[in-house]
């Protein structure tokens, strides 16, 4: 991890970050402006494959060092935000900030408007209050999320999936006594790793993907304790990039 070039920046510079690499203008007086270095470092990207994943950042993919990620990632954003919980960074990847589209603007709705195709793939819950009218695909699972990633990552410009099992099977596991959450985590990040390893084969070129992680619906009371407590603390949202 120590050769991974990392950049700070805000997590609300990513949607415009995301259509200057589609070749798309951001409205600047609407949004704050892109991450100049990615836009240096990615330019003549064709299409962007989006994985968030919820109960991932900086403090899982040091500890837990899942093997695709670590192997490929070329640069890591450590994104500021005063919101790193699922929905608060759904909304501001969405919105460009805490409101809602602010002076009309919405990132999906933009792409389509420049004449290029999005897709996001999720729990329907989400996709109602998200996807403002856009191609959506609800889908009741991570497996079946990843499933249908394989229909979208190459038909559409910007296509998004979220991997957000833990919280369903955390709940069911407490009632059975199963696992701690800690080993659940680890288990559900491993598997998703590999499934973005064979998105990642299946990519044609000249394709980014981007893996964005979060915290979560809500804070969870874990099991680890002295420096490793503290140090998961102190994590932040991240974003991976890949080129393929």
């Amino acid at each position: 991890m120590s050769e991974l070039q990392t950049i700070k920046c805000y997590l609300t510079q990513v949607p415009a970050t995301l259509l200057k690499l589609l070749n798309i203008d951001p409205p600047l007086d609407t949004i704050p402006e892109p991450i100049e270095s990615i836009l240096n470092m990615y330019q003549g990207i064709e299409r962007i494959s989006i994985n968030l994943i919820d109960n991932f950042g900086l403090f899982e993919i040091t500890y837990l060092k899942p093997q695709f990620m670590i192997a490929n990632s070329e640069v890591m954003l450590l994104l500021s935000t005063k919101n790193p919980y699922t929905l608060g960074v759904l909304h501001q990847l969405v919105y460009g900030g805490f409101e809602i589209e602010p002076n009309g603007f919405h990132l999906l709705k933009e792409i389509n408007t420049a004449g290029k195709t999005s897709c996001l793939i999720g729990r329907k819950k989400d996709l109602e209050r998200y996807d403002g009218g856009t191609k959506s695909i609800p889908k009741d699972t991570d497996m079946s999320t990843w499933v249908e990633s394989a229909k979208a990552i190459n038909t559409h410009d910007l296509s998004w999936m979220h991997y957000l099992d833990f919280e369903n099977l955390h709940k069911q596991q407490q009632q059975l006594k199963q696992r701690t959450p800690e080993d659940l985590i680890e288990k559900l990040i491993n598997r998703t790793d590999k499934w973005i390893l064979s998105n990642y084969k299946q990519l044609r070129e000249n394709s980014l993907m981007i893996i964005i992680g979060d915290h979560g619906r809500v804070k969870l009371d874990l099991e680890y304790s002295g420096k490793i407590a503290q140090w998961r603390e102190a994590s932040v949202p991240i974003a991976i990039l890949i080129k393929k």
